[in-house]
């Protein structure tokens, strides 16, 4: 399921309307934060150990930050819509 939300969130979101045990699934790029963070303190060890550029690794865990909160964004609002076309119904 987290696999189809990946490549046709469209569709994988209206299999979690008509299945609503699976509705936690929607809210699993939040766990990638979880990631993030853990990548974010690794980073830090490679500045202060290898003298990598700060602003390399700010760059891509920023650029992380904001895709995992897009793609967060954009299913819950398939979930908004979906719930109003089924209560429309």
């Amino acid at each position: 399921m987290i696999i189809g939300l990946i490549f046709h969130p469209f569709s994988s979101v209206w299999d979690v309307i008509r299945k609503p045990v699976l509705l936690p699934v929607i809210f699993s790029p939040f766990l990638s934060l979880l990631f993030l963070f853990i990548t974010g303190r690794i980073g830090a060890l490679l500045v202060t150990f290898y003298g990598i550029s700060r602003e390399i690794v700010a760059i891509f865990l920023s650029t992380v930050l904001v895709s995992v909160l897009l793609w967060q964004a954009l299913l819950i609002y398939f979930l908004g819509m979906f719930v109003i076309a089924s209560l429309r119904e």
